[in-house]
């Protein structure tokens, strides 16, 4: 008897009640598989596996940041599938979770998928989900052949733990504060000493000593390990996504400054434009005009707003000032990820819901001129948010002499 193999919507879970800081040693990681669990039966109520091989999944599930191939949760228990190498660290790191190896030996090549659907089978679970999405085509086949074999039925949940993971607990939020403090208090020391600390300094050399500022401050990392803090200068200011590159800093353009740092997985991101030396021409309207957006967005989140009007409340307080829209949405999640879940953008009809984390950041991008970005970072409440962070956003504050 063949496999099964659905295509299921997954639905957004309801949202967590924070509790108080600071937060436990370990998260709760019983209560987010269960809440995974939960989120899975609301599709079909048959379920009574899932499946994981994203590393951050996995990480968000048992705090294991490497090592674990596979995870399995089911009711009460879950497995985790590791390689020798690192069997023991995972043991220390992986709450709550059966650590196995799939060989006896570490020159042996096991089936790994085979072994993963083979406990299944022992443990009478036989109805599973997981994410097509976290897989390859060869993984895909692989697991399916060997799930016809054993005849468990496999669905196929497209964002399986999106949903799970917008909605932060006690421990993300408190980790993620943790990390927008040692990001604003290394911006503070890269300013301290005045614009003579920033003109004819390389964009790379700012981003370099951003870094090294806030690994002092017990960052593991800066929080974009993927793309590099974005410190962008007069005309590449006018790039969104500015590659940090050789360019030095000249007195009177803006200087944008995209950041985070990054604390046991979690990251904090935040922009801010400074004038060293003065404000050149453009930014006297284009600021302000910014900081309108920003503010206007954010009084319209709270749990129950629609997504798409926060994004379009900043998008048409710059367009209806004259000037272009920027061209990505207003907001993301940041979280494991430094862009997840939610997202906010003006098509999205998703309702926000109480403790998502999210960005409001606006900008205004003249190319050849140069460009304007604010962003803060915030937490959905059920009558409004909190900003995270103590960072100013008026233009008198980023003048920096």
């Amino acid at each position: 008897m063949p496999a099964s193999i659905t295509l299921l919507r997954p639905q957004r879970t309801s949202s967590v009640e924070p509790s108080a800081d600071p937060p436990a040693r370990h998260p709760d990681f019983v209560h987010r598989r269960n809440r995974a669990i939960a989120a899975a039966r609301r599709l079909n109520d048959q379920v009574d596996a899932l499946m994981f091989c994203d590393p951050q999944d996995i990480h968000y599930l048992t705090g294991t940041r490497e090592g674990i191939s596979w995870l399995v949760i089911h009711e009460g228990a879950s497995f985790a599938v590791t390689r020798h190498m690192l069997v023991d660290e995972v043991r220390d790191q992986a709450v709550n979770s059966e650590i196995l190896l799939a060989s006896a030996r570490s020159t042996d090549r096991p089936d790994i998928e085979q072994f993963v659907i083979r406990e299944m089978c022992r443990r009478g679970l036989a109805h599973a989900v997981i994410d097509p999405a976290n897989l390859t085509a060869q993984t895909g086949l692989v697991l399916s052949r060997h799930a016809v074999a054993t005849r468990i039925e496999i669905h196929y949940v497209a964002g399986l733990l999106v949903g799970v993971r917008a909605v932060k607990d006690s421990h993300e939020i408190a980790v993620t504060r943790r990390c927008v403090a040692i990001a604003e208090e290394a911006f503070s020391g890269l300013l301290e000493n005045g614009a003579g600390n920033l003109i004819g300094r390389s964009e790379r050399d700012l981003a370099n000593e951003l870094e090294t500022r806030m690994w002092a401050l017990g960052a593991d990392r800066q929080g974009f390990p993927g793309t590099g803090i974005i410190v962008a200068s007069g005309p590449n200011s006018a790039k969104p996504h500015h590659i940090t590159g050789k360019r030095r800093i000249v007195a009177g353009e803006s200087l944008l400054i995209d950041w985070g740092a990054e604390l046991v997985g979690y990251r904090s991101d935040m922009t801010r434009t400074v004038f060293p030396s003065r404000v050149p021409d453009f930014a006297h309207h284009a600021y302000p005009t910014v900081e309108k957006a920003l503010l206007r967005a954010a009084g319209y989140l709270r749990a129950g707003a629609t997504m798409g009007e926060i994004d379009r409340a900043a998008r048409e307080t710059v367009t209806d000032a004259g000037f272009p829209e920027f061209h990505y949405g207003v907001g993301h999640g940041v979280g494991l990820a430094i862009h997840e879940a939610p997202w906010l953008r003006a098509h999205s009809c998703e309702s926000c819901e109480a403790d998502m984390l999210t960005t409001l950041e606006p900008g205004i991008y003249l190319p050849g001129v140069g460009g304007i970005r604010i962003e803060n970072l915030y937490r959905v409440t059920h009558d409004g948010y909190e900003c995270f962070g103590n960072l100013p956003t008026d233009m008198a504050s980023m003048i920096v002499e």
